[in-house]
């Protein structure tokens, strides 16, 4: 990667998990839960920084996993019951303030398990090749996040709202999109159906 080229990434991690029992955030997930793996992946990608955005039992999870002994840089959206949009609005804002000078923010959710360094960084080596696109991941017939964001539109970034997330800039056709397919990886994890299903998927791949 080039060194010149600044990349965060923006792990969204701040909302209530209304669908599950529990804390989503910290189902047990490998080796410790869904935030810390996906944290682990982000560490092994060719990002300049990593930043995780939290919100509903910010404290408790902070403190479950540890973030602050581990140098993780958190960020706390006091208003995340406003939606996904709301949260990333407030981190690419903190962002920017803390880390002038990045060309691109890449945004990931902590539910999204199956998700491989390897992949991100294919979205970064795309992005190195574009720096004015958005290098987003492919779902059918729409696209969605894992998804890198050049400069040219943070501010749009700082003003979503609501519970869409990014998708109102993702669907904008002035905007010039490649979508990358991310295969078998792609899957959310909402409900704990969803979750129990995630457990039998990867245990009958080990013991086969």
């Amino acid at each position: 990667m080039k060194k010149d080229v600044h990349i965060a990434v923006l792990i969204m991690a701040a909302g209530a998990s209304s669908r599950m029992d529990g804390i989503k955030q910290l189902m047990p997930w490998k080796d410790s839960n869904f935030l810390m793996e996906t944290i682990k992946t982000v560490q092994q990608t060719n990002s300049t920084s990593i930043h995780v955005v939290l919100g509903s039992n910010a404290e408790f999870i902070s403190a479950e996993c540890s973030l602050k002994e581990k140098d993780i840089d958190v960020i706390v959206n006091s208003n995340w019951e406003n939606g996904l949009g709301d949260s990333i609005a407030h981190g690419v804002k903190v962002l920017l303030k803390q880390t002038p000078g990045l060309d691109g923010v890449l945004i990931c959710l902590a539910d999204q398990p199956l998700l491989s360094f390897e992949y991100l960084n294919s979205l970064i080596e795309e992005f190195i090749k574009h720096p004015s696109k958005i290098i987003a991941t492919n779902y059918d017939k729409k696209v969605g996040v894992p998804a890198l964001f050049p400069k040219l539109l943070f501010e749009k970034l700082c003003t979503l709202k609501g519970d869409f997330g990014a998708k109102e800039i993702l669907n904008d056709k002035s905007n010039v999109i490649i979508s990358l397919d991310a295969a078998n990886q792609i899957i959310d994890i909402d409900t704990n159906l969803e979750y129990q299903n995630l457990l039998n998927r990867t245990n009958n791949t080990l013991n086969t």
